[in-house]
């Protein structure tokens, strides 16, 4: 299992479900992991979230009625 490290601290995140999702930017400042658990509320992240659901699920483009 792979771990995810807080980018504020470099703790390791316990729960991803409380994971802040930032856009990813060029003057973002990421702290070095470490082996010790996230206590920051709540944990960042500067990456894109992931995406739910597969290519196959059912979505309509922006503008369009479902």
């Amino acid at each position: 299992m792979s771990q995810i490290h807080c980018h504020f601290c470099g703790g390791i995140i316990q729960d991803v479900a409380t994971i802040e999702y930032r856009p990813p930017r060029a003057s973002a400042q990421f702290a070095m992991p470490q082996p010790t658990p996230c206590n920051c509320s709540p944990p960042v992240v500067y990456e894109h979230p992931p995406v739910l659901g597969g290519p196959e699920e059912d979505q309509t483009p922006d503008g369009e009625a479902a």
